[in-house]
């Protein structure tokens, strides 16, 4: 019969719970039946049974020690061998193999030579078949339209880039003072959680309409994210044809409610130049469908 001998942890335990219980019986909310001899009783056997089972394990790790050792002896004083995965050869390049590479294509060796990826991309009159290029809407890489008729008069902005500046101060436009106050923005000096691009671009809705809509959309008008809807694409497409597209990104933007200039530039370099519906000189499409800007680099939204 296993013993009934309680640590005073345990006893503590036991006398809290007596107590409560006994203020429940004494509220009427529960019935006093619960047999509180038992208790110890019961904490004991299951410390007991906890016992016999470490020493159960111990006794069974003993018993496969010992067959093990008789394994040793069969095998002449040494483990029996176990079975093991042949490991299979890692895959190796051919210059490692020792084996000649791959001719490289008169396109490579120019490459090589160069450093001119050119020869490796195809002109979108090459890339693309005659029923694309026919419906392929043709562009020379510049938006050359305003801010959106409705948006520029709800905002009350100038109607052209020359007039908002001067109307706003004026100042010598640089990358290091995108605001023309004569003061270099800093991390710094900008609200804690905004980029220094966003919270610049922040500034300048009336003074640079171009910068402001890059970055955000008309005030009080959400942004969405995702997959562009065929309406978006459709007007994204009927922009192009009666301005131009390529540059100037957030002008261009305001014409697509709920989306910002680098929204669609992306769109544009990621899906509007690979599907063919716009044809742009500055670029090329290589192996892979995807557009390739090849047109000279200029720092421009």
């Amino acid at each position: 019969m296993p013993s009934t001998h309680v640590s005073e942890y345990e006893q503590q335990r036991l006398d809290t719970i007596r107590q409560n219980r006994e203020l429940l019986v004494s509220l009427n909310l529960i019935g006093d039946t619960h047999d509180y001899s038992s208790s110890a009783a019961d904490t004991s056997a299951h410390v007991t049974g906890r016992r016999q089972i470490v020493k159960e394990k111990k006794t069974q790790r003993k018993t496969s020690d010992a067959e093990a050792s008789g394994d040793e002896a069969e095998w002449g004083g040494t483990k029996r061998p176990r079975s093991r995965i042949t490991a299979q050869p890692s895959r190796r390049s051919k210059r490692l193999r020792g084996e000649s590479a791959e001719p490289t294509t008169p396109a490579e060796d120019l490459v090589i030579e160069t450093g001119d990826i050119r020869g490796l991309l195809s002109e979108a009159s090459l890339h693309f078949t005659g029923p694309v290029l026919d419906s392929a809407i043709r562009v020379n890489g510049h938006y050359t339209g305003w801010v959106e008729p409705a948006v520029q008069e709800r905002l009350g902005l100038e109607s052209n880039s020359t007039a908002a500046w001067e109307s706003q101060g004026g100042g010598k436009f640089s990358f290091k003072d995108p605001l023309g106050t004569g003061k270099r923005i800093t991390k710094k000096s900008v609200p804690s959680g905004q980029s220094v691009a966003k919270y610049v671009a922040s500034k300048l809705l009336k003074k640079n309409p171009n910068a402001y809509f890059y970055r955000h959309t008309e005030p009080g008008v959400v942004q969405w994210t995702g997959d562009w809807t065929d309406e978006e694409r459709d007007v994204f497409l009927n922009v192009a044809r009666e301005f131009g597209c390529g540059d100037k990104w957030g002008l261009f933007s305001t014409y697509i409610p709920h989306r910002v200039g680098y929204q669609c530039s992306n769109y544009y370099r990621q899906y509007v130049i690979p599907a063919g519906w716009v044809i742009d000189d500055n670029y090329q499409i290589d192996s892979t469908g995807h557009a390739v800007y090849v047109g000279k680099h200029k720092r421009s939204n």
